[in-house]
């Protein structure tokens, strides 16, 4: 209880000092209109529109540094509109064995297979994969590139299958292997070459 009183009465002489107990501007009642300086005219406590008027006026318009909206041609001037854009066809490809493999050749005298894709309708950046299918249906290999190229444009990428000294001639995978190609998850073409015993 004493420290409660104690604060109370630090925080009372704390204010006092502060305003020395005067205050700066009289008491509201104290003031009566026409007193202190300027000319100014008491205003009815009821005209919230100063200046008379019965209707309030919105404030004049900023200036902005914003273009005016374009003006629309006449009514008797024809205006040409732009045609829809053509939509795009699909992304093609098609693949081909190249060199060695492109006819059945013996295992033993193939190095590597070289296969071409050739792909056209890429929208700007796309990502080509290509599956090596041993003998069999068994993947042996898969591998993706990315390829940039405008729609209008062909590209063509070549992927070659190591075979001399690899596991393909020591094991002796002969047959008819496949190559798949897709382009960014949708199978466009596909291959095939044979490698004979």
């Amino acid at each position: 209880m004493m420290r409660a009183l104690v604060a109370v009465l630090a925080g009372a002489m704390v204010l006092s000092a502060c305003s020395e107990g005067v205050s700066p501007l009289p008491p509201p009642s104290a003031v009566k209109p026409g007193q202190g300086s300027g000319s100014v005219t008491p205003v009815d406590p009821t005209d919230v529109l100063a200046g008379g008027g019965s209707v309030a006026r919105p404030p004049p318009p900023v200036p902005t540094d914003e273009e005016p909206p374009p003006e629309e041609p006449p009514p008797d001037e024809v205006v040409e509109e732009e045609p829809p854009p053509v939509p795009l066809p699909p992304p093609t490809g098609s693949a081909e064995v190249v060199g060695a493999g492109s006819e059945p050749t013996a295992l033993s005298q193939v190095q590597q297979v070289d296969v071409d894709f050739v792909v056209s309708g890429v929208r700007n950046k796309g990502l080509v994969d290509v599956e090596f299918i041993a003998p069999g249906g068994r993947p042996y290999e898969k591998r993706s590139a990315t390829v940039e190229a405008p729609p209008d444009e062909t590209r063509t990428l070549r992927y070659s299958l190591p075979v001399a000294g690899t596991p393909v001639s020591m094991t002796r995978m002969t047959g008819t292997w496949q190559v798949r190609f897709f382009l960014d998850g949708a199978q466009l073409a596909a291959t095939s070459f044979t490698l004979e015993p």
